[in-house]
């Protein structure tokens, strides 16, 4: 039986900010749950909507998203009126912010479950699900074209500029300079250090003091391992930002205002998840090394995995039962349970909470072949023999090209066509997971929906009573093991499970295509007018809760 099947476990589930127990932290984090007011989501989706009637920063924001979009879309599978249906439209935004930002975008992983009215605020990581379910209503449920899916993913980037700029405001309160002073570098340095410290440990200056915000400050290079790199990085996103934005004057004297210092803040938070990619890269090198023989099958042995730590390294110290309900654990030989490593890489353990809206975690590198695979079909299905054709000439970080395909490749792929016709889904289970195949160091495992989960170590703790970091002698007890039954001949062997997913169960009819006459375009403006019309209204409205069959249903689609 076909199921439908959320990709968001294959391309980096969507987390929950925390801050704990992960590869680049070594401090806790505080939780808090942030709301957002019905006024703050009312003025961003009407600027969004406003700007698709006339010219200005939204205009361009929107038309900037369509051509970004324009690929993915192309080859995303269609609803029977030929748009994104509702699970797809957010499978579509979470690859937009992880390919454009690094950006792990909470609340895009089901529908919203606040059980608070508007009047009370909304959660913040419930806020894209409103979004969407708020748009959607007023297109009538046919489903969000290009454009409509554009208006979608600009409200969202604006309403984490405008936290952004919030958390400058904080930072300036902290450091007790006014908003209105005029700033020299050295106290833009120490304004922006403020503001990035609180963005790598999720906090919020609203609910600390001062003096301790001066104190999180001083504290960040023991906490943060990668701190006086950030420091470097950040000035480099100030210079860059003076030379493009800053006016003649500003220039000449090198001061800056708080504009100009929320300007940097926002391209630091665009650029910070490519610039600490480079951690993920040389925790993957680390795990490949360690990996000894099975590295090439993008696996390492947990008892080689827990060597550093037992060496007195802080890193991969995660117990077998977390590494489990993350997705990274391989147990087809139970004997000797090895991790995966796209998987590890990719999964909660390794994300820093840096926003209300969204957690920062490794770069997906599958993303970027998968998105190269689409932009060459631009259609949901492809042939085994295209797939062959583009993906021997693919190359990425562990695999050059061109190549030879195997011939268990090759029939692993006929076999995923014959199950559906002759064609192969880029969008199911089966076809990720012949792309871990393909690429076992930087495409993940895909796990049947509803059998691992995106849990932070805070959450996993509070639900099972257990830590997640293992102790030393819970380690040594697997290395002392595998020492025993020794080196086996099958341990570079990749499972495969024959169970399919997809993201959506029903095909596209043939040659259909979004409407763009002009009765399509006159349409989707007075569809956009009658939304802002709506929105302060709408947003109002109690959100009612979701029923437990439905709220267990959703949770079950997730991987």
């Amino acid at each position: 039986m076909v199921a439908v099947f959320l990709f968001l476990g294959v391309c980096g589930a969507t987390l929950t900010t925390s801050a704990n127990a992960n590869a680049f932290l070594k401090a806790k984090a505080h939780h808090h749950e942030d709301r957002i007011s019905a006024e703050e989501l009312q003025t961003s989706l009407l600027a969004e909507v406003e700007g698709t009637f006339g010219e200005g920063s939204a205009t361009s924001r929107v038309k900037q998203f369509e051509q970004t979009l324009a690929p993915l879309y192309a080859a995303l599978p269609k609803n029977e009126n030929g748009y994104l249906g509702h699970t797809t439209v957010r499978y579509a935004l979470h690859r937009l912010f992880v390919q454009r930002h690094g950006w792990v975008v909470k609340g895009l992983d089901g529908s919203f479950s606040d059980n608070a009215t508007l009047s009370a605020g909304l959660l913040k990581e419930n806020v894209p699900a409103y979004i969407q379910e708020l748009v959607e209503k007023q297109l009538g449920g046919r489903g969000m074209g290009l454009h409509d899916l554009a208006v979608l993913a600009s409200t969202t980037e604006h309403l984490i500029h405008d936290e952004a700029i919030k958390r400058v405001g904080g930072a300036f309160q902290a450091q007790g300079v006014l908003p209105t002073e005029t700033l020299n570098e050295t106290i833009a340095d120490e304004l922006l250090n403020m503001y990035m410290a609180t963005y790598i440990l999720g906090e919020d200056l609203s609910n600390i003091s001062s003096q301790e915000a001066l104190a999180l400050l001083a504290d960040m290079s023991e906490v943060y391992m990668a701190w006086n790199e950030t420091k470097k990085f950040v000035q480099m996103v100030r210079q860059e930002v003076v030379h493009s934005d800053a006016s003649a004057e500003q220039k000449a004297s090198g001061n800056l205002d708080f504009s100009l210092v929320a300007r940097i803040a926002e391209r630091v938070s665009e650029q910070f998840g490519r610039f600490q990619d480079r951690d993920c890269k040389v925790m993957k090198n680390d795990l490949v090394r360690m990996g000894g023989d099975i590295a090439k099958a993008g696996r390492v042995r947990l008892s080689d995995f827990y060597k550093p730590a037992l060496d007195g390294q802080w890193q991969f110290q995660e117990t077998a039962p977390y590494l489990r309900q993350l997705g990274a654990l391989d147990e087809s030989d139970p004997e000797r349970p090895r991790v995966i490593i796209a998987n590890y890489i990719a999964s909660q353990t390794n994300c820093i909470g840096a926003s209300s809206f969204y957690s920062i975690c490794c770069i997906d590198e599958c993303e970027g072949l998968l998105g190269h695979i689409e932009n060459q079909i631009a259609a949901p299905e492809v042939t085994p023999s295209q797939l062959i054709d583009i993906v021997s000439k693919l190359s990425s970080s562990s695999v050059s090209s061109p190549r030879d395909i195997s011939t268990e490749l090759k029939d692993r792929l006929q076999d995923i066509a014959s199950h559906h016709g002759g064609t192969v889904p880029l969008h199911g289970r089966l076809f990720a997971q012949w792309m871990h195949h393909a690429y076992p160091l930087e495409c993940q495992f895909p796990h049947l929906s509803g059998t691992t989960f995106s849990h932070t170590a805070d959450e996993w703790l509070e639900m099972t009573g257990q830590d997640a970091s293992a102790t030393s002698e819970d380690m040594l007890v697997h290395v002392e093991k595998a020492s025993r039954l020794g080196a086996s001949q099958e341990e570079a062997t990749l499972p495969w499970a024959h169970e399919e997913e997809l993201l959506v169960v029903r095909p596209p009819p043939a040659n259909q295509a979004e409407a763009s006459s002009m009765v399509g375009n006159i349409r989707n403006m007075v569809v956009f007018a009658a939304m802002g019309l709506a929105a302060y209204s709408l947003v109002q409205q109690s959100m009612q809760p979701k029923s437990g069959k439905a709220a267990v249903f959703a949770e079950k689609l997730l991987v």
